[in-house]
């Protein structure tokens, strides 16, 4: 079984998600206990989401181009 590269921008992309997503949440527990969160925790949650939810749309394309290929072929 051979991993497609489709794939593995797609689990890069929800790793990348859901890693923001941990950031995001660190950082409203951090506000509620008025505490101020390392700067590296907002870079995560501001640039994590945006990169993480543009590959699955990668991913999303990708898979579009390749059953538009297989259909053509048949």
């Amino acid at each position: 079984m051979s991993i497609s590269p489709a794939r593995v921008i797609l689990f890069a992309g929800g790793v990348i998600t859901a890693v923001a997503s941990i950031a995001l949440l660190t950082i409203l527990v951090f506000y509620f206990a008025d505490l101020t969160p390392d700067s590296w925790v907002y870079f995560a949650a501001l640039w994590g989401f945006p990169a993480g939810f543009s590959l699955m749309i990668l991913h999303v394309l990708l898979s579009i181009r390749g059953r538009r290929r297989r259909r053509v072929s048949t």
